[in-house]
């Protein structure tokens, strides 16, 4: 709560992107993307994307709004996180980001609807979109958890993953 992150959607967007971030200040390359892949593939699909070479933005403004994380590899597909903590959907949110993604990413995409605790998506801002709930109590802590075995060696990193699973939890 000191800090500001205790429920900001966006500072915990920008928190995940980084460790999401192929290019990310914590030097372990796609380490920490590939690991977020195997812990939420046991649910999605995710065997066609790229996590060696990606683009990640937060907050990123589109002609059908602001998407949370958009995440793209080199082969024109797209994992797009809605992050809701605390609020509301906007109206026909998931319609907007699915319509805008069936005309960007020709080769796929996947919308993830990510809550505290894995709650669907109302229906006005849902119904008739293809998306997959996850939660920061299940996937989010399960994946910061093995990113700390795998930044072991990296003390600054994996005390920073620490610090941010105590606070999520």
């Amino acid at each position: 709560q000191v800090t500001g992150v205790n429920h900001y959607e966006n500072t915990h967007s920008s928190i995940i992107s980084e460790f999401l971030n192929t290019n990310g200040t914590h030097g372990l390359k796609s380490k920490f993307f590939e690991c977020f892949l195997e812990t939420v593939n046991k649910e999605l699909d995710f065997a066609n994307f790229n996590a060696t070479n990606t683009r990640i933005k937060t907050e990123y403004s589109t002609s059908e709004g602001r998407i949370d994380i958009l995440i793209e590899d080199d082969n024109t597909r797209a994992i797009i996180i809605e992050n809701k903590i605390y609020a509301e959907d906007q109206p026909e949110q998931l319609k907007r980001y699915r319509n805008y993604a069936e005309r960007t990413y020709k080769n796929g995409y996947r919308i993830l609807y990510l809550t505290l605790w894995g709650d669907k998506a109302s229906d006005q801002s849902g119904k008739g979109v293809t998306y997959s709930t996850i939660s920061y109590r299940t996937h989010i802590i399960k994946w910061l958890e093995k990113c700390v075995s795998i930044s072991s060696r990296f003390p600054f990193v994996r005390e920073t993953l620490i610090q941010y699973i105590n606070h999520i939890k």
